[in-house]
């Protein structure tokens, strides 16, 4: 079956080590839009930081962020939501209070509170990335549990990883087990792991199947392109699911595609090959 809807993650996959799309990838997902090809980015990311990144192509671009919780469009209509409760992201929080130094409640918001974290955060955590990267939208309060009104987006726990890896089994043995959804996300040559807290249910994956579905496209004319363990559930529904060759230890399966690493054009590549070109 030809390929109706691709599905490509950002970080490690569209956007080489520069963080930046390249001349080559952007123009072979004009070139898919330009035969009917639907062009959806699916990422970790949070609404508002992969916006700007997907403007950047020149094609219409549905947008899947933060590991499944909203899709909407590079304009900014939001067309599905799947946030966390707030009971649960305070129960998540309260588990984890030797954790909270590293934690951040993530909510959609395009201003400052977008990002909360505690006044106790540390620098090796999230809030080294975020005061670099959005120091415009961070809020530090004393108590991140007692802000939560309202439902996250998510809530997440980053640093290295041998100070936070331990809050997975952690947070398994707690009562909010079975209803939240946790997904790593592994950057292993910069030391860096995220624990995304997910409500039940929600991952890339899931919010992949329900577009498709939306769309009238069979998961079999589907392709996917990830890199991280974070998009394991998206390249296992797709009917053609290609990893980058420089993806997380593990990701792959024996049957799936690779393509060439994120700082050699390998998105490019896969759709000059399984799309541009109908091989299979």
């Amino acid at each position: 079956m030809p390929i109706r809807l691709l599905a490509v993650d950002l970080d490690g996959t569209l956007l080489d080590s520069q963080q930046q799309i390249s001349n080559a990838n952007r123009e072979t997902l004009i070139q898919a839009s330009a035969r009917g090809v639907q062009v959806v980015v699916v990422t970790g990311r949070r609404f508002h930081s992969a916006e700007p990144l997907v403007k950047q192509i020149p094609c219409p671009v549905t947008l899947i962020t933060s590991n499944g919780a909203l899709i909407g469009s590079a304009s900014g209509e939001v067309v599905y939501r799947n946030f966390l409760p707030a009971r649960l992201a305070r129960q998540v929080l309260e588990t984890g209070r030797s954790y909270r130094p590293y934690a951040a409640a993530i909510f959609d918001t395009p201003s400052r509170g977008q990002i909360v974290m505690q006044e106790n955060a540390i620098s090796d955590g999230p809030l080294g990335w975020y005061l670099t990267t959005a120091p415009e939208r961070l809020l530090l309060v004393p108590d991140l549990v007692a802000t939560i009104s309202e439902d996250p987006v998510q809530v997440m726990f980053g640093g290295p990883p041998k100070k936070i890896e331990a809050i997975e089994a952690l947070l398994e043995s707690s009562p909010t087990r079975g209803s939240v959804h946790l997904t790593w996300t592994k950057y292993l040559t910069r030391d860096i792991s995220l624990l995304d807290v997910m409500n039940k249910g929600c991952s890339k994956g899931t919010a992949l199947k329900l577009w498709s579905e939306r769309c009238g496209i069979d998961r079999r004319e589907v392709m996917a392109i990830g890199d991280n363990y974070n998009d394991l559930e998206m390249l296992q529904f797709a009917g053609f699911p290609v990893v980058m060759a420089n993806s997380c230890p593990g990701l792959a399966r024996k049957d799936w595609f690779v393509t060439l690493p994120n700082d050699q054009d390998g998105v490019a590549r896969a759709i000059e090959r399984y799309i541009l070109n109908g091989e299979r």
